[in-house]
């Protein structure tokens, strides 16, 4: 039976049915598709960020309303909350944890590592020749300053690839809404040392346990646990969590009304991750759930389907250089000598659909070079202590290099040089050279149509 992650070669509608008819019956076409809307409004979302750094925000940015409207595109959540949902489905097979953490890194960490490397070697070059300085040098530090910032969440994600087989024990023996409670209170601990006692730093350790209370989520989705609730424990999380945050971030002084960083606003819930992001996390997990019945019969279209199952296949290529897209996109202003309007005008919002319909093009451009690289098969190491220790790796290296940029790599003289992103650079690379050429090659992933979440 044809995998679903491969589209078919005939006409749109035919490739379409034939898709549609290869699809096993068991298939959460739900979860495929709530995973490409997140990454897709993740991507979006970055476009137009991109577009308020670069031509000025005004006040926009930091206006209730705008910072409000977070709380509906913050959705990483639905992200994590459907790898829970993969990860139990695959564990439910009884596989070893080094056969689990192999068949979830085989398609997810190549897209990655090709594109911090082809980047590492362009930052390289234009720091050392100086074309770091003048205006347009400005903007070039700051482009390859945030070109690393969305691979905070590989970080994050491969460490809860490393905790799954232990969360998923965990749910076997505690169930869902325990261990789920556990986390949320350990997340509100780590607030209250971070925010309360003023202890910053310590906020970080909830990158991972927020995020690893909504990865548990998705094993209650997985096993049923949320199905059998229906509507009401659907509407309950959904009432429940958007209380919560209302509670948190207007009841408090603690916290920041934005979702996600915004221009012009030093701090938000996501980083690092507080108990309001949690909150916002399940609104958003009850308001899918909620919605389910909906989003069955679109996916259950072939056409849907198609865009689904072919979106998914690439979804990690997608991720990797939608910010290369748009830096692509303003290159081409600068050189043009176009100026676009600054958000705080009118013509901004007519601006606004060319910018992305360019954006979306010149992503679709790169995801054709570079999915191959998402397709690749070969093996990670086959010791599950070694993988793990090569893995975490790799995490520290994304995450630390999530902070830093690459505007430090300068090659002409040791003063120019940023040594923690030489640092982070050293970790992936070493971490990946564990973990190559080992083992034997894994076979595609029936639940997944593109990456192994």
């Amino acid at each position: 039976m044809a995998h679903p992650s491969i589209p078919d070669r005939s006409t749109p509608d035919q490739g379409a049915a034939r898709l549609a008819a290869a699809t096993p019956v068991d298939r959460d076409r739900y979860a495929d598709l709530l995973r490409l809307f997140s990454i897709g409004i993740v991507v979006l979302g970055h476009w137009v960020v991109a577009l308020l750094t670069v031509n000025g925000a005004g006040e926009v940015s930091t206006s209730t309303p705008v910072m409000l409207s977070t709380w509906v595109w913050q959705v990483m959540a639905l992200f994590f909350f459907v790898g829970g949902f993969a990860h139990a489905r695959a564990l439910r097979r009884g596989p070893t944890t080094g056969r689990f953490v192999r068949g979830r890194l085989a398609r997810l960490l190549p897209p990655v590592v090709v594109m911090v490397a082809i980047w590492a070697v362009l930052a390289a070059a234009v720091d050392s020749v100086g074309f770091t300085r003048g205006d347009v040098g400005r903007d070039l530090a700051v482009g390859m300053h945030r070109i690393t910032a969305p691979l905070w969440f590989l970080g994050v994600y491969l460490a809860i690839v490393l905790a799954a087989p232990v969360m998923m024990r965990l749910h076997g023996r505690f169930g869902l809404w325990r261990v789920v409670a556990w986390l949320t209170a350990a997340s509100a601990v780590v607030d209250a040392l971070s925010l309360g006692a003023g202890l910053p730093l310590i906020g970080y350790v909830n990158m991972l346990l927020v995020w690893l209370a909504v990865h548990q989520m998705g094993f209650g989705y997985a096993d049923g646990t949320l199905a059998r609730g229906g509507r009401p424990v659907a509407g309950a999380l959904a009432a429940g969590g958007l209380a919560a945050a209302v509670a948190l971030v207007f009841g408090t002084s603690s916290y920041p009304v934005l979702m996600v960083g915004l221009p012009g606003n030093g701090v938000s819930n996501a980083s690092p991750a507080t108990c309001a992001l949690l909150a916002q996390s399940m609104f958003l997990i009850g308001v899918a759930l909620l919605l389910r019945p909906l989003g069955v019969a679109f996916a259950a279209r072939p056409t849907v389907w198609l865009v689904v199952a072919t979106g998914n296949s690439v979804i990690m290529t997608i991720f990797c250089w939608h910010l290369t897209a748009c830096y692509l996109v303003q290159g081409v202003l600068l050189l043009s000598g176009t100026t676009l309007p600054g958000a705080d005008t009118p013509a901004w919002l007519l601006a606004l659909p060319g910018w992305l319909a360019a954006c979306t093009a010149a992503c679709a451009g790169l995801v054709v070079v570079f999915r191959r690289f998402e397709r690749v098969r070969r093996p990670v190491a086959a010791g599950t202590g070694r993988a793990t220790v090569a893995v975490l790796a790799v995490a520290a290296g994304l995450f630390g290099l999530s902070e830093t940029g690459l505007e430090g790599l300068s090659l002409s003289s040791w003063d120019g040089l940023d040594l923690r992103a030489v640092l982070a650079l050293g970790l992936i690379g070493l971490g990946m050279l564990a973990l190559s050429g080992l083992g034997r090659p894994v076979a595609a992933d029936r639940d997944r149509p593109g990456v192994a979440a």
